[in-house]
């Protein structure tokens, strides 16, 4: 048994030496040393999750896997990401009267990545055939698509009634506000449930039993909704209210700091960026907003007190959409002048 684990743990060491640079090397051996005396099995998958950053190297969630002990692998499985899929998944899809196929993609080979789903709308014909968040589409009705830039994968997709999608999962979406920024990684948080574990970011959320609001707010009158928001770091993610001035719009309808903001107009805020968040907000003068109230507290409390840590969140600057020719997401229902960044092909 010995010999086994220490086999076991020599072949993570090759492969955090394979895929890890030297810096990031010893913070993955000291969150399984901290995990080994803790049990604290959440704040380990978060510790990784800081390092284990993008799709190559999430291979090392499998290495891992066979040092934690069985009381806990189970739970292991929940929390950990999936790993990338190895086989391509076919789906096709037909386009009915009235209707869009029912999911988003961002990317495209001017920005270095491939062509990612990054939405897909509940109940559509796309979440019915499998479709999922993270997947990466790899061919369109026979297409290779790698080499792709994404207004003509935009345009592929537009054009057909029926397509053939071929689709592998990463579990990962590429984010970018803009073409010339640098590309980073955020995971696709998975459902869980019945999960043990004791992390303090965990408890923080689980404290803070959020009343979800549904408010509708017209905005002809005003001119603007007076709210500023932020988006939280990648263990406590989300789009989140940071400052209401008195007397705006904001304020009158009930918004304050420490909101966050969960749906506007039908788009989903649980998994978007800086951009697409400012851009749906502005996209109408009446918002139907879902808020939950106060799940932000806690962290816009850290970053008053750790303003230059890791974890603080970043300002959303209000700019002008890309042109269409520096586009990184679109929508396939969208008008040519649409300020919409999400393709919902």
């Amino acid at each position: 048994m010995a010999t086994s684990k220490v086999a076991t743990a020599n072949e993570l060491v090759e492969k955090v030496n394979e895929l890890l640079s030297e810096e990031e090397r010893p913070q993955i051996f000291e969150a399984l040393k901290r995990y080994q005396s803790s049990m604290d099995l959440k704040r380990l998958i978060e510790d990784m999750k800081i390092v284990l950053n993008e799709p190559t190297k999430l291979e090392i969630y499998e290495y891992m896997r066979p040092l934690i002990p069985p009381k806990h692998q189970s739970d292991y499985d929940k929390l950990a990401p999936a790993p990338p899929g190895r086989k391509l998944r076919a789906i096709t899809l037909r386009k009915r009267p009235n209707e869009s196929f029912g999911f988003a993609v961002r990317g495209g080979f001017e920005h270095g990545v491939g062509i990612f789903v990054s939405h897909v709308n509940p109940g559509s014909q796309a979440e019915q055939k499998g479709l999922k968040v993270g997947d990466e589409i790899v061919r369109v009705d026979g297409y290779t698509i790698a080499e792709a830039v994404h207004e003509e994968v935009l345009n592929l997709i537009k054009g057909r009634d029926e397509i053939e999608l071929k689709v592998t999962n990463i579990g990962m979406l590429p984010i970018k506000e803009r073409a010339t920024d640098p590309l980073t990684w955020s995971y696709v948080e998975k459902a869980q449930k019945g999960v043990q574990g004791n992390s303090e970011g965990s408890q923080r959320r689980q404290e803070v039993r959020a009343e979800e609001v549904k408010l509708f707010v017209n905005l002809r009158q005003a001119p603007s909704l007076g709210c500023r928001i932020v988006s939280g770091p990648s263990n406590y993610k989300g789009i989140f209210v940071e400052h209401v001035n008195p007397g705006s719009m904001g304020a009158d309808v009930g918004i304050e700091a420490g909101d966050q903001i969960v749906n506007v107009n039908g788009t989903s805020f649980l998994n978007i960026t800086h951009q697409e968040a400012i851009v749906a907000l502005k996209s109408s003068k009446e918002l139907n907003i879902t808020i939950r109230k106060g799940v932000g507290l806690p962290l816009l409390s850290s970053v008053v007190d750790t303003s230059k840590a890791a974890t603080q969140v970043t300002q959303a600057h209000i700019e002008t959409p890309p042109s269409r020719s520096e586009r990184y997401e679109s929508d396939d229902s969208a008008d040519e002048n649409d300020a919409v960044l999400d393709m919902g092909s």
